[in-house]
């Protein structure tokens, strides 16, 4: 029942950044059309990779060490103190490989260099975007799920109402600046409730080198590194592969399916990465361990496939009120991206304990695995049947994926209980 509870804690705050993202792509749909939403999710690509990788990629670390020593004053303080470290020099990096190759980035993402100054803005913003990766990870370790929910719903519509103005009055780079406002604005909201809702002490985030947490953290920005540069690089290289072959059109009608998946598998997934991660991290025993495996098997799936039929059932009225009829020959895409997106919860749900177990070759295994077989499968299958291909090219993967994680999983849980 607390999973309940907590999920639909969750739900509401995703409800609202479900809501304002559905706006901002009709909006980008009506605005820029199919072939510009395809061009532009080679962006949405580069700042998600941004919005990951900003502060060192911790957040996991953040969430999993806050949950497990929330009650031990001192170890946190020390784990805070190598999480800030972390999250600064992370940010100096990334803010200077973005601005000495955003020329480069530019014309290779979009085959122009005329979009260097936004990448540039980016590379500013995501010191902000960092800040907020480390502050956020502290309220979901703490399970401080009402202030999530609340500081995760007016972030979200503020975000959206930049995108929103970008784009209307400013076309494509517009779109690119709100973009970069989203994931950003959130810092405004963060820094006064710590200030006055949790009365969290500063001190504890000042920079301290302490080897030993510093390499824990690294293992988890390893493991985010290789996720950005597995799957978002994949897309990347998807988009490529459609346009070779058909044209920014279908791009636009692959990239539009995928957002209503990202988006209905939001209320799923961020229950998962909120709820159940912290969760797992505190638990000591295998036996524990497998309960709440199954626990969330048997309330997350019925809702995913509720969620998905509905999505599948509703998909005419769906690519008319989120896009326009430009976008009606999407619905031959629905089906095996929705028997995929299935599939990957499932493999997900179990792959979530060599996260909290903090088992980094497994986890870096699997992301690759991930992304070369779906870009592999996409060459082929996008070659002989089209664009609609890469959803016949997820579904396979995910089934795949699945497979291979219960059997990791079910060897892990059947050993004796010394985790």
């Amino acid at each position: 029942m607390h999973f309940l509870k907590v999920g639909l804690l969750f739900s509401a705050s995703t409800l609202s950044k479900l809501l304002a993202g559905l706006i901002v792509v009709k909006i980008i749909a009506v605005y820029i059309g199919a072939s510009g939403l395809g061009r532009l999710g080679q962006f949405m690509s580069l700042t998600s990779m941004v919005a990951i990788m900003a502060g060192g990629g911790i957040t996991t670390g953040v969430v999993k060490y806050v949950a497990e020593f929330k009650d031990n004053g001192q170890e946190l303080k020390e784990y805070l103190a190598a999480a800030s470290l972390v999250t600064i020099l992370a940010s100096l990096l990334l803010g200077a490989v973005l601005i000495l190759l955003a020329p480069v980035i530019s014309e290779w993402l979009l085959k122009t260099s005329a979009y260097a100054d936004v990448i540039r803005v980016l590379a500013v913003a995501q010191f902000s975007i960092a800040c907020t990766n480390l502050l956020m990870g502290l309220v979901n370790g703490h399970k401080r799920v009402n202030a999530f929910a609340i500081i995760n719903t007016l972030g979200v519509a503020i975000g959206a109402a930049g995108v929103a103005i970008g784009c209307t009055f400013y076309g494509i780079k517009g779109a690119m600046y709100g973009l970069i406002w989203m994931p950003a604005c959130p810092i405004l909201l963060l820094l006064p409730w710590y200030r006055l809702g949790l009365q969290f002490e500063w001190r504890w985030l000042l920079p301290v080198w302490d080897r030993g947490k510093v390499r824990k953290f690294m293992g988890f920005s390893l493991m985010l590194l290789v996720t950005v540069f597995s799957m978002q690089m994949a897309q990347i290289v998807i988009r490529y592969i459609i346009e070779a072959r058909n044209s920014w059109v279908e791009v636009g009608y692959w990239q539009a399916v995928t957002r209503i998946s990202e988006a209905y598998l939001q209320f799923i997934t961020v229950v998962l990465a909120n709820y159940y991660l912290p969760r797992l991290a505190e638990l000591r025993q295998r036996s524990e361990i497998k309960k709440e495996v199954n626990l969330v098997y048997k309330y997350a799936m019925p809702v995913l496939v509720l969620m998905g039929s509905l999505v599948f059932f509703c998909r005419d009225w769906i690519i008319l009120l989120l896009f326009s009829r430009e976008f009606l020959p999407m619905k031959e895409f629905f089906t095996w991206q929705l028997v995929g997106d299935a599939f990957k919860v499932a493999a997900y749900i179990g792959a979530y304990v060599a996260v909290a177990r903090a088992k980094t070759v497994i986890y870096i295994t699997a992301e690759i695995y991930q992304a070369g077989m779906l870009v592999s499968l996409c060459y082929f299958l996008v070659g002989k049947y089209g664009a609609v291909g890469a959803t016949y090219a997820y579904c396979i993967n995910y089934i795949l994926y699945f497979v291979i994680v219960q059997l990791v999983l079910r060897t892990y849980l059947h050993k004796a209980d010394n985790v």
